[in-house]
């Protein structure tokens, strides 16, 4: 399906639909599974990036939408920020915006969340610089019939975005390339996030890297604290470190059981850009904390077996 045809469905349908009743309607499954396959073909085959479709939690949603999440940001509509298709609650159009989590800004902000995601909004907007030329920036008509509406919420967390109208919408050749555009730009502000620049460990300090090299080397950080991606690796792996065979259970007992650090093993030089592999069973080790900083050292951070010939065996003879 191509994603005109996908956009034309999911705002020509969707009015009809939420007159039905929402439990194994078929346009909530084209929303929830067939649209963002469509989104997957024009991505391609990058683990970076996941796609989710919703329709609604058990009843049908005001606003449906379809997202694509970084992986190194977020794995939820909840928080963080993400690329988004945004249905207007009219639906007279769709919106591709870079949007913002709400759930999280209404727990931290309460009754200020709008204005604080429109403060962060303009600080992202500033982080992009001129890569936000010529997309709209501020506030969405998402057409919310209530204040406290999440459609009112997502108008106030809009980043950058364009606007379809249902009666016009473009071409798939125009389509395609805006998306792999905003796709583009989520990379830039998620490789401008201040985490990457701070320099939050000794061994940064100490190392003489170039400045990509340090940005590349961060980004491999983080998603080495990608929480759910360790504790699938550890999982994978095991609680015993692959370089020295240190076990934190039988040296320091309960307090130790179960603790280890994953490693991720893709090379500094395949960092850069968007292709990433994130399989936690062939794509990560796990490491004890003092060989996990010094692998960090060397120029062995994709092979725990040459950093152990290189620092551990000894020459029997």
């Amino acid at each position: 399906m191509s994603l005109q045809a996908a956009l034309s469905l999911f705002l020509e349908e969707y009015p009809k639909a939420i007159t039905r009743t929402f439990a194994g309607d078929s346009v909530a499954e084209f929303i929830r599974k067939d649209l963002p396959e469509v989104l997957h073909q024009i991505i391609g085959a990058n683990p970076r990036y996941i796609v989710h479709g919703s329709p609604g939690q058990g009843n049908w949603a005001r606003a449906p939408w379809a997202a694509v999440y970084d992986r190194f940001i977020t794995e939820s509509a909840q928080d963080g920020y993400y690329l988004v298709y945004l249905v207007r609650e009219d639906f007279a159009g769709v919106y591709l915006s870079l949007n913002q989590g709400i759930t999280s800004a209404r727990k931290q902000y309460g009754s200020e969340a709008k204005s604080a995601l429109r403060v962060r909004a303009t600080d992202f907007v500033a982080r992009l610089g001129p890569h936000a030329s010529g997309f709209f920036t501020g506030g969405l008509d998402l057409a919310a019939s209530g204040a406290a509406n999440l459609s009112a919420y997502y108008e106030a967390g809009n980043i950058c975005s364009i606007y379809y109208q249902r009666d016009a919408l473009p071409p798939d050749s125009t389509l395609e390339a805006d998306f792999r555009r905003f796709v583009e730009l989520y990379y830039i502000l998620v490789s401008r996030e201040p985490q990457l620049y701070e320099r939050a460990d000794a061994e940064d300090d100490e190392t003489a890297l170039e400045e990509e090299d340090l940005r590349k080397l961060r980004e491999h950080k983080r998603v080495e604290r990608n929480r759910k991606l360790a504790h699938r690796a550890k999982l994978a792996q095991g609680y015993t470190c692959k370089a020295c065979g240190f076990d934190f259970a039988s040296k320091y007992g309960s307090i130790g059981r179960e603790f280890i650090e994953a490693h991720h093993l893709t090379p500094l030089s395949e960092l850069k850009g968007q292709k990433l592999m994130l399989d936690p069973k062939t794509d990560f080790t796990v490491l004890c904390s003092n060989c996990h900083r010094m692998i960090h050292r060397t120029s062995f951070v994709h092979s725990v077996e040459e950093f152990r010939a290189k620092y551990l065996l000894k020459d029997d003879g």
